[in-house]
């Protein structure tokens, strides 16, 4: 691991690098009014799209998921996704994060580095060896079962995570646990459109499986967005969901058009 995870920075920085060439080269006639990247404001008509691989298509196809995938979902110029460029845009608009200490699992990129500057961020993962090209104080964390102190930050980002964890209520508890009363989190997760029930089985250990029931190898649910908000209700949170229609005034920068947005916070 000592010798992987540093590799595998380098492998990816490497591979970003050298996806921003191919992509600023290809996209280079779309140059200019139509979508605008509010990560590095570069101006295009056409954004990348963001398709899933052939293993995972079936299950997000039938079930209807949205999931970060689609046309213009990649800024060729600086890679920034569909969903760090709907979460910047939110988080200037609507949810001040001066000053306030945030806890970040599984730290986005563009995302992190918007809030770096402006909070105090601590930043953690099961796996903190993957993120520690992102920020390299990340802490190893398991979401379950949290080492932080009741009541220790202003807001918990974790999104498209609760996904992967069998026991979502116990995830759910412990961010409640820390953060402060009135404190926001973040958790975004793919969800069904057409589903009446979240499909799950918390028990699989089985990448194939996992890839054709659920959309990718280490999932294990697909949640319904009413039955996501009464878990994370039953947690302790008061959930208002905005819809995709109220977030309409965003898509000039290229963000998921099917996307909804979960206003989760701790009664306080």
């Amino acid at each position: 691991m000592k010798i992987y995870h540093p590799l595998h920075a380098a492998y990816r920085k490497f591979l970003d690098e050298k996806a921003k060439r191919k992509y600023r080269k290809a996209y280079g006639s779309y140059r200019g009014a139509g979508f605008e990247c509010n990560v590095c404001s570069a101006l295009y008509s056409r954004f990348v799209p963001w398709y899933p691989a052939k293993e995972n298509e079936a299950a997000l196809t039938e079930n209807k998921v949205v999931a970060g995938y689609g046309e213009n979902m990649i800024c060729p110029d600086c890679l920034s996704t569909a969903r760090e460029r709907l979460l910047i845009a939110l988080l200037k608009d609507r949810y001040p994060v001066y000053e306030k200490k945030i806890l970040h699992f599984a730290p986005e990129k563009n995302l992190y580095n918007f809030l770096k500057d402006k909070a105090t961020v601590t930043t953690c993962d099961i796996d903190p060896g993957m993120y520690r090209s992102v920020d390299p104080a990340v802490q190893c964390q398991d979401i379950t079962k949290l080492s932080f102190k009741n009541q220790s930050y202003d807001c918990v980002i974790g999104n498209h995570i609760l996904e992967h964890i069998p026991d979502d209520h116990l995830a759910m508890k412990e961010i409640f646990r820390v953060l402060v009363p009135g404190g926001m989190a973040i958790l975004q997760v793919p969800y069904s459109i057409s589903n009446a029930v979240t499909i799950e089985t918390p028990e699989i250990k089985n990448p194939s499986r996992q890839s054709a029931l659920y959309g990718q190898n280490d999932h294990v649910r697909i949640y319904t967005l009413d039955d996501y908000k009464k878990r994370l209700e039953h947690a302790g949170f008061e959930v208002n969901i905005i819809n995709s229609e109220m977030l309409a005034g965003y898509r000039k920068f290229a963000t998921q058009k099917e996307e909804c947005f979960l206003e989760i916070k701790k009664p306080g």
